[in-house]
């Protein structure tokens, strides 16, 4: 008869301590021998059978890591096809928006503009409609295609990971009881084989080899049935997670075809439109548009243009010396050649007429008038000016002014000084530029380009004295109490005395004297040694 199930074996119960003896016959010893070979033969197979399920065992593992590992890699795909088609819906719609922007640009041109601009006008409107169509496109039609992918797959791969997780799992629980259920059935072979030694009976009943035993098939038998069941369970996951798989990639294809091939015949049309530009803009005659207007007015029998013979380039003004100096990051290529500046092509300022130049295009070195306050030293200059500066002293001499302007006539007298004391800090070694103007100031600038002065001098009561203890020196007294005298120093209120030298000689001081004092309401009957 079959042995009852291991639940069902009654407790053994005796005297704790207490180990029956007996006698062991001859037929009973031989009984123990056969039994010690089936024992034996019993642990070969447990062997082999943990061999095998050692390998069953990783050949499952790798199955369920690729399996969570395809998953892994599809939800990554189907929500990068997600944020894919969002992004180009959002990019088409802005392109939408710029081109609605461009339609409406131009429209107040006139004549051969107005009929060229008129075709570039309407293709931005066609554009426009495209890159409206296929963001409408994106958002009503393929986004929707890629949200359920997305969430179709998403269901499908969490239930066969989760699948997968349950049969690995599962399968390691039954084999752990099965090594655990082996372990008992050795032990309590020992304990039956150190009993029969000593000719008496084991004490408990899990040291019973039948019981044991019992209990280990059982393990193997529930092992075998999750191996059955979780072996089906393997396929069919494998070949789940390849429709999913594959329904994800045809999606994503279909979606991708899709905007690829919309996309191409809109940059086709945007090609189009920028061939149709470029012919419009041959088309357009500045000439004839810019005359146009007069006749539109109906004042074209008036003789408003001069016909006078082309006169010659003039040479470009000195906009340095009307306090015009160009900022460096203001300019970004070569006032001459237009060649873009950068790492190996520097930015150089014109010495004379401010503009900012590369290094071939002001090589050249001249001498400046002295109104421009470099002391007769050779200053770098652009070709244009060079040139000009070269045919001023050709034609009137090495003391050769430049032309005046609109501007210059507000100057009376300017060049460099230096503030030796008083309320300006002394410093020797630094002239500074100085500005008389005919209104009766007298303005200072750290250099001769500087848009805006560091201080101004009130001159109308002030009086201008010469310096006792220096030939090339003279004072600027201002009264406290003169009504509108006032000296401004970067936004301050300072004291009234001041002390400048020229550093051109005695001769220099007394043309500064004299126009500074032209300016005040002293005049010449000022308190001051007299003038050589």
């Amino acid at each position: 008869p079959s042995p009852a199930p291991a639940s069902a074996v009654p407790a053994t119960y005796s005297s704790p301590g207490v180990r029956p003896t007996r006698i062991i016959s001859e037929e009973e010893r031989e009984a123990l021998k056969v039994l010690g070979e089936q024992r034996e033969k019993l642990k070969a197979e447990y062997n082999s059978r943990r061999v095998v399920g050692e390998a069953e065992k990783m050949v499952e593992e790798k199955v369920a890591a690729a399996l969570q590992g395809r998953a892994s890699v599809g939800m990554h795909g189907v929500k990068d096809l997600l944020a894919f088609v969002k992004g180009n819906a959002d990019m088409e719609d802005a392109a939408a928006k710029y081109y609605t922007r461009f339609a409406s640009l131009f429209g107040n041109e006139t004549g051969t503009a107005n009929d060229a601009l008129l075709g570039y006008s309407s293709s931005c409107k066609s554009l426009q409609k495209l890159h409206a169509d296929l963001s409408n496109t994106l958002t009503s039609v393929e986004l929707k295609r890629a949200e359920e992918s997305l969430a179709a797959f998403d269901d499908g791969a969490k239930k066969v990971s989760g699948t997968a997780t349950t049969m690995v799992n599962d399968l390691q629980s039954a084999r752990d009881k099965v090594e655990k259920a082996y372990q008992a059935q050795e032990k309590a072979w020992a304990d039956s084989e150190e009993a029969d030694k000593q000719s008496t009976r084991v004490a408990s009943v899990d040291s019973d080899p039948w019981l044991q035993g019992l209990r280990y098939q059982t393990a193997v038998k529930a092992l075998e049935t999750v191996q059955a069941t979780h072996g089906s369970d393997l396929g069919r996951l494998c070949s789940e997670m390849k429709a999913h798989d594959l329904k994800r990639l045809e999606t994503m294809k279909s979606v991708l075809r899709s905007y690829a091939e919309a996309r191409r015949n809109l940059l086709q049309k945007e090609l189009q439109n920028a061939e149709e530009l470029c012919g419009m803009i041959e088309r357009i005659e500045p000439q004839s548009d810019s005359q146009g207007f007069l006749a539109a007015a109906d004042i074209s029998d008036l003789d408003l243009v001069k016909k006078e013979e082309p006169a010659e380039a003039a040479a470009p003004q000195a906009a340095a010396s009307l306090g015009v100096w160009i900022p460096d990051e203001a300019v970004r290529h070569c006032n001459k050649c237009q060649m873009a500046f950068g790492m190996m092509r520097r930015k150089h300022h014109c010495r004379r007429c401010g503009h900012v130049f590369c290094d071939k295009c002001s090589s050249r070195t001249v001498v400046l008038p002295q109104s421009f306050g470099f002391n007769q030293q050779p200053q770098r200059v652009c070709d244009a000016c060079a040139d000009t500066v070269q045919q001023m002293g050709a034609e009137g001499g090495a003391k050769a002014t430049e032309p005046e302007s609109g501007q210059s006539l507000e100057v009376l007298k300017e060049g460099p000084l230096i503030k030796k004391g008083g309320m300006l800090k002394a410093n020797p070694n630094k002239p500074r530029h100085f500005v008389v103007t005919r209104a009766g100031f007298l303005h200072y600038f750290d250099s001769k380009f500087d848009p805006t002065p560091k201080g101004s001098i009130c001159l109308h009561y002030a009086k201008i004295t010469l310096a006792d203890d220096d030939a090339c020196a003279f004072n600027i007294d201002v009264e406290e109490s003169a009504q509108g005298g006032f000296f401004a120093l970067r936004q301050k209120m300072a004291k009234t005395k001041f002390i400048l030298r020229s550093n051109l000689g005695s001769n220099e001081r007394d043309s500064w004297v004299r126009m500074l004092r032209t300016c005040s309401n002293f005049g010449d009957g000022q308190p001051a040694a007299a003038l050589g």
